[in-house]
C-alpha cells in the first residue's frame, strides 16, 4: 500500500498545471440541465442571481473543459477552475471530460432528529461511460469532481456484480437500498485520491488519509445512529456513502488493488464490522439530536 501511495503521489506531484484558455460558456447547458435532481434548490438559486458570473475554460493540452455559473467574481474562480482541470488531466490524458459546475454555497447539513436524504448529502451526478460530470455545490466540489469522474470514465465496480450482495444487505437491513451499492467503492476511491491531491507532500498525504479514516468512522457511527432499525427505503446512497464505505476502508489494500474482486467479500466484511459499529453508535447516540455536517472530507 505504501508503494501504491508513492506512485500516486509521484504522478500527482509531477503533473503539470494546465494551460488555461477561456472559451464561450455553454449557458444553455447550464440552464437546461437544472432540473429537479435536488428538489429544485439549484434552479431556485440560479433564478435568484441578478448578475451571475458565467465562465468556461479549457486545458489547451488535454482538452478537458469546465463550464461554470457562480455568484462569485470572475477572478475568484480561477484557482478552483485551474485545480479542476489539473485533476481531470490527472484522471485521464486520453478522454477529454466536460465538467458542468453550479458553484453555489450550499453546505451539507443534516438537521437534528432527521434521517439523511439526498438533499443533505448529494452534490453531483454522472452517467457511467459518458465523459461529462455535474457538480452543484461549492463545498467539496473537487472531491465530488473526482467521484463523478470515476463514474464518467468507467472506473467503478460493475453494477451487475453488486446485485447479489445488495440482496444480502437488504435482507439484513430490512429495507430497500438505493440500487447503486457500488457507490461505496467510488466514494472511498475519490476520498483517497483527494487525500493525495490536496496534500503538500507524501507525508502530508499519509496524514490526511489517516485523518480521513478517523473522520469516516465518526460519520459511520453518527449515520448509523439515524438509520439503524429503519424500515424506510432509501432515496439515495446513504448506507453506501457513509457506512459501507467505512467497512471497505478497513480493507483498503484489497479494495484499491482489486475492487471488482473485493465485491464478493463486502457482505462478509459488513457482518464482521457490525458489532463494532453498534458500539460506536451507542457511544455516539447523542449525535442523533444534534445538527450534523454531512461533508465527507471533514
Amino acid at each position: 500500500m505504501e508503494l501504491y501511495s508513492k506512485l500516486y503521489w509521484s504522478s500527482w506531484a509531477s503533473h503539470k498545471k494546465p494551460i488555461i484558455t477561456d472559451i464561450p460558456v455553454a449557458k444553455a447547458q447550464l440552464m437546461g440541465r437544472v432540473n429537479d435532481f435536488d428538489g429544485g434548490h439549484t434552479a431556485a438559486w440560479l433564478t435568484s442571481l441578478s448578475n451571475p458570473t458565467w465562465r468556461a475554460v479549457r486545458d489547451a493540452v488535454s482538452g478537458h473543459t469546465i463550464h461554470c455559473v457562480s455568484d462569485r467574481p470572475w477572478s475568484a474562480l480561477t484557482a478552483d477552475l485551474s485545480l479542476g482541470l489539473r485533476l481531470l488531466s490527472w484522471m485521464s490524458q486520453k478522454t477529454p471530460v466536460t465538467w458542468y459546475w453550479w458553484d453555489q454555497e450550499w453546505t451539507r447539513i443534516l438537521p437534528s432528529n432527521t434521517k439523511p436524504r439526498k438533499e443533505h448529502l448529494n452534490g453531483g451526478w454522472a452517467v457511467p461511460g459518458v465523459p461529462e460530470v455535474h457538480v452543484y455545490r461549492r463545498e467539496e466540489a473537487h472531491k465530488v469532481l473526482l467521484h463523478e469522474t470515476i463514474h464518467a470514465l468507467g472506473f467503478d465496480v460493475e453494477h451487475v456484480s453488486i446485485e447479489g450482495p445488495r440482496v444480502q444487505f437488504e435482507a439484513d437491513l430490512g429495507h430497500r437500498l438505493w440500487p447503486h451499492l457500488g457507490e461505496a467503492f467510488t466514494e472511498f476511491y475519490a476520498e483517497w485520491l483527494w487525500s493525495i491531491a490536496a496534500a503538500s507532500s507524501l507525508a502530508n498525504a499519509t496524514q490526511r488519509w489517516t485523518a480521513q479514516l478517523a473522520c469516516s468512522e465518526r460519520q459511520a457511527a453518527a449515520i448509523w445512529v439515524r438509520i439503524r432499525g429503519s424500515t424506510e427505503d432509501e432515496d439515495t446512497n446513504v448506507f453506501a456513502y457513509y457506512v459501507l464505505k467505512w467497512v471497505l476502508m478497513a480493507h483498503q489494500v484489497e479494495v484499491l488493488l482489486g475492487p471488482k474482486q473485493s465485491v464478493g467479500h463486502w457482505f462478509e466484511w459488513w457482518m464482521a464490522a457490525k458489532p463494532r459499529l453498534e458500539k460506536l453508535a451507542d457511544a455516539a447516540i447523542l449525535t442523533g439530536s444534534e445538527e450534523l455536517r454531512m461533508g465527507m472530507t471533514c
